[in-house]
């Protein structure tokens, strides 16, 4: 029997395994019919395993709970190894490659219980070159890159739990587009071993869910908790630093004003609400991610680049080619002075909760042919803070817009009870369809 429609979030499923009223293939039977439904119009799936879920599935129901996840499905962006399934990297130089190990954070997900439902589409190496995936909410546009298939898969009901990874902003603006939940937490805070990650200063494993709560059990089982600790409600209202620094001007007006309307909802819920300024060097930001991100993807594809050059994609060969001329002496300054950026701003930010900026400058861009701007990613990933997309607003287009909130480094599950606060404000007040 299939589990029609499935529970609306990971919480929910967990639960019901748990208690009894719900198996776990029931469950990952239901996702399998909608994601085989929905392929051939979204594309959102390297590999969907459907043979391979329905199995563990089954060894899920047997078995003795294992932890946080048991018996949920998951899906994994295609740049984290799978033993079981092949493993591209969204490269053809990789086509039909089967890894000898489970990347960590799909053994994590396996020993809490998790069943892995398949890989999702990724641009190569996590790059610029869209991949065929759609955005469910209106295929005519992109779902934003480089974690296509996870953000779509999860928006269109297709699996509860996906993982993505951000260099620039590929996690964050997919979710914006998408209109889901995007976490990409602190810089380390989740293994990146047996995960392709061309840029080791940048790179970072994040989460994509329908509410927050989901994404902070999926954090705890990543982390390798066994619980879910109690989140007591925050005991004063938070107070927000509401920011758009020196980019400002790539951003769709009612994009900013759809901003203002949350940071007004705030002050209105009895939050203090400050506007806050750029810091000396954040509108150098942008290019010293770039410098690091191209210095260290030439570096870490070397091998690709001497051996397999011809399976590679033009836009990967125009980044490769750009970061093998950059000094040492270059990449090394990129990193010293986005560690005094890092120093500022967290002293100018101290003393505020949230600070909420955009996810992306407006919708998802009309065609493929690009994943969008990451502007107000990219400096956010460079100071390694957890960074959280929450959706806001609708459109002129009735797409979605997320407003990000920003946390200070490592005080991630801060920022996660903050946000879900304000996402429960912000559905409430029907500024986004729950």
């Amino acid at each position: 029997m299939i589990a029609e429609p499935p529970p609306r979030t990971a919480l929910e499923g967990a639960r019901l395994i748990a208690s009894g009223r719900l198996t776990s293939e029931q469950l990952v039977r239901s996702y399998l019919s909608r994601a085989k439904q929905r392929e051939n119009d979204l594309r959102a799936w390297s590999h969907l395993a459907e043979l391979e879920a329905v199995a563990e599935s089954r060894q899920r129901d047997r078995e003795t709970p294992k932890g946080l996840l048991h018996g949920v499905p998951v899906g994994i962006k295609d740049l984290s190894d799978t033993a079981d399934m092949p493993t591209g990297y969204g490269s053809a130089a990789y086509a039909g490659h089967r890894p000898p190990a489970d990347a960590a954070c799909v053994a994590l997900a396996r020993s809490a219980g998790a069943v892995i439902l398949g890989k999702t589409s990724t641009t190569e190496f996590g790059g610029s070159e869209p991949t065929p995936t759609r955005n469910p909410h209106n295929p005519a546009h992109t779902p934003g890159g480089s974690s296509s298939g996870s953000a779509a898969a999860v928006a269109d009901g297709q699996v509860p739990l996906a993982t993505g990874t951000q260099t620039g902003g590929s996690v964050i603006r997919p979710a914006s587009f998408c209109g889901v939940v995007g976490f990409k937490p602190s810089f380390g805070s989740i293994s990146l071993y047996g995960t392709r990650s061309p840029s080791w200063s940048l790179d970072t494993l994040g989460l994509f869910a329908a509410d927050i709560d989901d994404v902070a059990l999926f954090f705890a089982a990543l982390r390798g908790e066994q619980t879910l600790a109690e989140r007591p409600p925050p005991q004063h209202r938070p107070t927000v630093g509401v920011f758009l620094g020196p980019y400002a001007d790539r951003a769709e007006p009612w994009a900013i004003e759809a901003l203002e309307t949350v940071a007004e909802l705030c002050s209105a819920l009895g939050c203090r609400v400050a506007n806050l300024t750029a810091p000396a060097g954040f509108d150098r930001s942008l290019d010293w991610q770039r410098t690091i991100s191209r210095f260290e993807t030439s570096r870490s594809l070397t091998f690709e680049w001497t051996t397999k050059r011809h399976s590679l994609g033009a836009p990967l060969k125009a980044d490769i080619r750009q970061g093998l001329p950059i000094a040492f002496s270059e990449y090394e300054q990129a990193k010293t002075e986005s560690s005094k950026l890092a120093a500022a701003v967290h002293e100018r930010f101290t003393g505020y909760d949230l600070v909420l900026t955009l996810a992306a400058t407006g919708e998802a861009p009309l065609g493929l042919r690009s994943t969008g701007d990451a502007a107000f990613n990219r400096s956010w990933t460079l100071l390694g803070l957890p960074c959280l997309a929450l959706p806001a607003a609708l459109g002129p287009h009735g797409l979605p817009l997320a407003v990000q909130a920003i946390g200070a480094r490592h005080r991630d599950g801060e920022l996660l009870a903050h946000a879900s606060w304000l996402q429960y404000m912000i559905r409430r007040q029907g500024l986004y369809p729950d």
